[in-house]
């Protein structure tokens, strides 16, 4: 069943606004969310540690220090997902506004797909890098660090579907 759209100028200027606003929202609040999780993982698993290295070796000193880089991570983490959350942007807001595929799970294939098409772009680390990921070198070990990365992605493309829902729940069909 054949279904009739709105062609004219003023649709079609409609919908890329609505793709663009999509893709500004996934491109701000995905390395946010990103960068917000990550470090309260970090500090969920390392505080305690951290706590007991502070007081068992009475350096104190060495807390603010703590706090710089954990606020570091954060920063590099926002900036390393930024590319991938742009993707996953472009990638739902297609889907979306003109496939009219706006479901959540829509939203985490999309961040799934942007993390494994950008990180393989990417992400070539040497064996000399300082970057901690497993060393990868075949489509295999690709696919594993994709699928940690787009479990990690859950949350982050979950939010950014809620909060772009009033412009991919917009009317494609006049």
């Amino acid at each position: 069943m054949s279904e009739h759209r709105d062609y004219s100028a003023g649709a079609i200027v409609g919908r890329f606004a609505r793709a663009i606003g999509i893709v500004l929202i996934f491109s701000i609040a995905g390395p946010l969310t990103i960068a917000a999780l990550v470090s309260l993982i970090v500090v969920a698993f390392g505080a305690a540690l951290l706590q007991m290295f502070l007081a068992l070796l009475q350096l104190e000193s060495l807390r603010t220090m703590v706090s710089v880089a954990v606020a570091l991570l954060a920063l590099a983490t926002m900036l390393a997902s930024f590319l991938p959350s742009v993707a996953a942007g472009l990638i739902f807001a297609l889907a979306a506004v003109y496939g009219g595929i706006n479901m959540i799970w829509t939203a985490w294939l999309a961040a799934a797909i942007a993390s494994f098409v950008v990180f393989g772009m990417l992400a070539v680390p040497s064996e000399s890098s300082a970057v901690i990921l497993s060393d990868v070198r075949s489509v295999r070990d690709a696919l594993k660090l994709s699928a940690v990365l787009a479990v990690l992605s859950v949350i982050p493309a979950s939010l950014c579907w809620w909060l772009a829902k009033p412009l991919h729940r917009g009317s494609i069909a006049a």
